[in-house]
């Protein structure tokens, strides 16, 4: 295809020529010039021609120096720009022209320079909104290499920076207006003012100007640290000079208008301490003119919290002077320290103290409902009694072993870390509880061997006596009619005298009532501890004649029982036993 181009060009070029020649040649007939001249005007025509076609060489082929000029420029723009970006290295088609492969280089030179541009824009902006956060929160900015270009992933953890720097100024702002708040109060309650430079910078400043810096934070809540401190210090000051004023009022028992009763404070600022401070002092004065009033109520002060700590009788016979009547102001010291003794302990045990405290009431709860098990009288209880207490008896029985191996388990603990005893009733709280079920399961059998005693005992005094009569007396249960209703007194008097079921008991009851002996039970049905009278056979009538004379057919016919014999010998060797 070129070599035709050329061939063309080439023809156009003589075509051309030719005419132009000869355009000349006529131009020089009509002039008249003539054919020497004409030589040497044809050695200029070419020799222009020569020299315009050396010309167009000289210029296309500086054009070509240029292009390859470019194309090295922006080739080494592209290497450096991709190094700068941390892009791959551009590379153009090899089947390219020199002008192709320049024009795409430096096509290829703008888009890297424009993205350089927008990550260099992009990194300065974010810049400056980091260093305006890391100015308030007193850090130090990301490290990015000064002079280099940010890489995407660089321009992503720096947004991300921001972004964390955001979200702790807020945070700290928040945290910096509710510890503002907090001081204030406290230093309310405390009656003080601020003292040091970073104080009045807290309290008096306003909040924008405060730097957020981790030294402030930090040195903000030290100081709400120590306000707390002085606050809880001071209420726990107020509540113990509260608590001793009440307690020496309580043991000097004063009656109406022999004293007037101390004053009591509901807040703990200082000013409110003073005043404490005032009653305890002029309290403390009248318990030294009234020892003996004070010394004795300690006294029975002393008691209830030994029992609140299970002290032992060797463990409170060990302080002597709870038994002795001198009184004097050493006496009541003594008094006092070991109020203050017992006191300690129980708060530093309260846990442990409460928990042995609940595992007695369950104990004693379980006794309870054992000795209401046994009692022969709880079937006459209505409603669901029976029920509600068997489900809290096995309820019962359930929860005190688990409160047991939990408490045991606490209280070796606390002897672990403490390297002593934890004592109930003076002895280890495992030896304690060991004690109480063996002793709780020797009396259940002591018990168990008196009841069968006694059942044996009257077995034989039924085999050789006769069973006691067991018909319990009727009863009026609550509803009960005590008069024939209304809709009864129509009924004819025949209809309404007709012996009933039950009247036929009373009837025979009414018969048999001078022998004092119920034939409605056998010997057997009898059980201790039931509150019916015993009669025996031989008591109520003087011979066995005598009493098989009420069994005759005519008061049968009332007894459904079938414990009633219809031969004499029979029911005699029923009574004798033999």
């Amino acid at each position: 295809m070129a070599e035709k181009r050329r061939q063309s060009m080439k023809l156009e070029v003589s075509r051309c020529l030719d005419s132009a020649l000869n355009d000349l040649i006529l131009i020089w007939n009509e002039i008249g010039i003539e054919e020497n001249q004409r030589d040497d005007r044809q050695n200029v025509v070419l020799l222009h021609l020569q020299n315009l076609l050396d010309e167009m060489v000289r210029e296309e082929k500086e054009m070509k120096k240029k292009l390859l000029a470019s194309v090295e420029i922006c080739g080494q723009e592209v290497v450096k720009l991709s190094a700068e970006l941390r892009v791959a290295r551009f590379e153009p088609e090899e089947d390219l022209s020199i002008l192709q492969v320049e024009k795409v280089l430096r096509q290829r030179v703008d888009a890297l320079k424009r993205e350089k541009k927008e990550r260099m824009d992009r990194l300065e902006t974010l810049q400056k909104t980091e260093q305006l956060l890391c100015d308030i929160l007193s850090t130090t900015p990301m490290y990015i290499p000064t002079g280099t270009v940010p890489t995407d992933e660089q321009l992503k953890l720096l947004q991300e920076h921001i972004e964390t720097l955001r979200a702790d100024k807020q945070q700290r702002e928040d945290t910096f207006r509710i510890a503002k708040r907090n001081i204030l109060d406290l230093m309310d309650l405390l009656e003080q003012e601020p003292n040091t430079s970073f104080e009045r910078d807290v309290i008096c400043e306003e909040e924008e100007t405060f730097s957020l810096s981790m030294e402030n934070m930090d040195a903000l809540k030290r100081l709400q640290e120590e306000l707390e401190v002085k606050d809880r210090d001071n209420a726990k000051l107020a509540a113990d000079i509260t608590e001793e004023i009440e307690s020496i009022w309580n043991r000097l028992q004063f009656t109406d208008g022999e004293a007037s009763k101390p004053i009591t404070m509901s807040g703990h600022k200082p000013s409110d301490l003073e005043v404490l401070q005032s009653e305890l002092s002029k309290l403390q004065e009248l318990k030294k003119a009234n020892l003996k009033k004070v010394i004795d109520a300690t006294r029975e002060e002393i008691f209830i919290w030994w029992d609140k700590c299970f002290y032992s009788r060797e463990q409170r016979n060990a302080f002597a002077a709870a038994y002795n009547d001198e009184y004097t102001e050493e006496l009541l010291q003594q008094h006092d320290e070991e109020l203050v003794k017992v006191k300690n302990y129980h708060e530093a045990n309260k846990t442990l103290l409460e928990s042995v405290k609940r595992r007695e009431e369950m104990w004693k709860q379980m006794l309870e409902f054992e000795k209401k098990a046994t009692d022969p009288n709880r079937f006459n209880n209505r409603g669901c009694v029976l029920l509600q207490e068997e489900k809290m008896r096995a309820k019962l029985n359930k929860d005190l072993p688990k409160l047991e191996k939990v408490l045991g388990d606490k209280i070796e603990q606390w002897e672990g870390q403490n390297g002593t005893p934890f004592l109930v009733d003076g002895v280890r709280f495992v030896d304690y509880v060991e004690a109480q079920w063996a002793a709780h399961e020797q009396h259940k059998k002591i018990v168990k061997e008196q009841r069968v005693n006694a059942r044996s005992k009257e077995t034989e005094h039924e085999m050789r006596w006769g069973s006691k009569p067991t018909t319990p007396n009727k009863r009026r249960f609550p509803g009960t009619p005590n008069r024939t209703p209304k809709r009864m007194k129509g009924t004819p008097k025949k209809l309404r005298q007709t012996p009933s079921r039950n009247s036929r008991r009373k009837v025979l009851g009414e018969k048999n009532s001078e022998l004092s002996f119920s034939t409605t039970m056998s010997s057997n049905s009898w059980k201790p501890g039931r509150n019916t009278s015993i009669s025996s056979v031989g008591s109520s009538c003087p011979s066995y004649t005598d009493f098989s004379r009420h069994l005759d057919s005519e008061n049968r016919q009332y007894c459904l029982s079938s414990s009633v014999v219809t031969s004499p010998q029979r029911s005699h060797s029923r009574v004798t036993g033999m």
